[in-house]
């Protein structure tokens, strides 16, 4: 038996071990915890947020996303921390933190912080929550359980892959109007700002 029959085999048991785990866990009070909370996520974020931008403001969460997915099969692999309830049987927290909690948080800052001053102290708010508040409750109620993690490995990661993501994303908009609509990206750089509600009070102002 070569590595690759030995890692299938493995993996062939773990699964067994995961499936069991979930069958025990499914329809207790954490896990009714989890499905509560992501149903309530979504229900903010979509009364706040902008749906005349969606298509900006959601590639910015994907960004996010994809970048928690990635962080977290990592560390789970690593043995840095595992989930003990999961609200489906395969993957890690999947639709708790990865595609609920934190890029649903994420969305709403780019939408409503203009600058990257106000961005940055944004990030710092729903991160410090998300890190000090969010993961402790979950270790708490068992639902996460940390081996060789802290907080604020977290927090320190997710505040710079947040500058990060807006940075990039802002680029790729610069390039599509600078190509779609013909402007200079000098003109573009004083102009290209996240898409947001207060930039309505503030035409209706130069308006008046």
């Amino acid at each position: 038996m070569d590595i690759i029959d030995m890692i299938h085999n493995s993996t062939f048991e773990l699964w067994s071990y995961q499936l069991t785990e979930w069958h025990r866990n499914l329809f207790t009070v954490r896990w009714w915890l989890i499905i509560v909370s992501i149903a309530i996520a979504y229900g903010i974020w979509w009364k706040y947020v902008d749906k005349r931008h969606l298509t900006q403001i959601l590639l910015f969460g994907s960004f996010i996303a994809v970048f928690r997915l990635i962080m977290d099969d990592a560390g789970s692999s690593a043995a840095l921390w595992g989930y003990s309830v999961k609200p489906l049987p395969f993957g890690q927290a999947l639709f708790l933190n990865d595609l609920t909690i934190v890029p649903l948080g994420f969305m709403l800052v780019y939408q409503y912080f203009r600058s990257w001053k106000s961005f940055f102290f944004g990030t710092l708010i729903i991160e410090a929550a998300y890190s000090f508040l969010l993961l402790p409750i979950l270790v708490k109620f068992d639902i996460l359980r940390l081996y060789n993690w802290q907080y604020y490995y977290t927090f320190l990661i997710m505040i710079i892959v947040a500058m990060v993501m807006r940075a990039i994303l802002l680029t790729v908009l610069r390039i599509e109007h600078k190509h779609e609509l013909g402007y200079s990206s000098s003109s573009l750089t004083s102009t290209m700002q996240p898409a947001m509600k207060p930039l309505d009070e503030e035409n209706k102002n130069r308006k008046n």
